[in-house]
């Protein structure tokens, strides 16, 4: 996926989500989500790290460390979110949707719908005054998951805000777990 269409692809989950999931549901399954959208955004966090350590504390030496530290932190939580949040989709739908296991779907799935958090890390970085905004976009996860989970895992109607409210659970608090762990990890291990 090229960038004009990987942020194409991102202003459509966000303007239309139904939309976007008609669109991916018709797309072959094993599209390329992690190197095609999921690993660019995770990518444009950490330069959006850096360049706020940049340019808030200049280009002295003492800056580096603790710049790759941070940009380390951020792409390392996005990652590991990521990669936890489509591992209990797919729990989520072997136990409660009676789906067979299918961790490229879940990885798909959750790919598309966690890219709104990364859009939201990238603008509450850069911009710290977005910081409520960041909350907005992601409480905005919620409705694009409630839009996906019907067009590509056929959720029905009883159990779609179960699934939706645990889909989402997952891709917004895992990555900031993650970054809690890796943070309290870096901090005791020196």
């Amino acid at each position: 996926m090229n960038y004009k269409e990987l942020f194409r692809r991102l202003f459509t989950l966000i303007a239309s989500p139904k939309k976007a999931w008609t669109e991916i549901s018709c797309e072959s399954p094993r599209r390329d989500v992690m190197g095609g959208f999921v690993y660019p955004l995770i990518a444009f966090c950490g330069i959006a790290v850096l360049l706020n350590t940049f340019i808030h504390k200049g280009f002295s030496r003492d800056v580096y460390q603790p710049a790759l530290m941070e940009m380390c932190s951020y792409c390392v939580a996005l990652l590991g979110g990521f990669f936890l949040s489509a591992w209990v989709i797919d729990i989520l739908r072997q136990k409660f949707l009676g789906h067979q296991s299918d961790m490229a779907g879940s990885q798909c799935f959750t790919g598309y719908a966690i890219g709104v958090v990364f859009l939201a890390e990238i603008l509450a970085i850069l911009f710290h005054q977005f910081f409520i905004f960041k909350w907005i976009l992601q409480f905005y996860v919620l409705y694009i998951v409630w839009e996906g989970s019907e067009i590509i895992f056929n959720v029905t109607e009883d159990k779609r805000l179960f699934f939706t409210t645990i889909a989402t659970a997952a891709i917004v608090f895992s990555p900031a777990i993650i970054r809690l762990l890796f943070n309290t990890l870096s901090k005791t291990l020196g």
